[in-house]
């Protein structure tokens, strides 16, 4: 996946974002991504573009798998960097913090979503100090587990 085309999947996502994954995924198939693409892509730029901030935040360790449940409820675990969708995101969230690679209002609506800053935001405001921590991700829903790149 290059890079311009993960910005216009973003740009489809940010213009989808009150829609429920179903509408989000139809519009993304209808930019030209296939099925798989729709769903890694709304399930991993979350995480991808929260990753840059959260080093800027002091975390230090990123788990490098994620982990999903099957619809038979089985754990599933695939390595982050094997998703492209992912690999490509996190690139060019890193290029954007530094130069500003796409539009700043689509990146932070995409990073600010994602569980991870969340769970950072909440420590912080608790007083804890996240310095030298460690976050692993989940992905919520049972679609995405057959999607991931194994």
């Amino acid at each position: 996946m290059t890079p311009a085309r993960l910005i216009q999947a973003a740009e489809t996502i940010a213009r989808t974002w009150e829609l429920n994954e179903g509408d989000q995924v139809a519009a993304l198939r209808e930019d030209g991504f296939d099925k798989g693409e729709a769903h890694r892509l709304i399930a991993l730029l979350p995480i991808a573009f929260s990753r840059p901030i959260l080093e800027e935040l002091g975390v230090k360790h990123f788990v490098p798998e994620v982990t999903a449940r099957a619809v038979d409820g089985t754990l599933v675990k695939a390595e982050l960097m094997r998703q492209p969708e992912y690999a490509t995101a996190l690139r060019l969230a890193r290029a954007h913090r530094k130069k500003g690679a796409m539009d700043h209002e689509v990146y932070k609506l995409i990073a600010g979503s994602s569980a991870d800053i969340d769970a950072a935001s909440n420590a912080l405001n608790g007083g804890q100090d996240i310095a030298g921590s460690t976050i692993a991700s989940s992905l919520v829903g049972t679609e995405i587990a057959r999607h991931l790149v194994r």
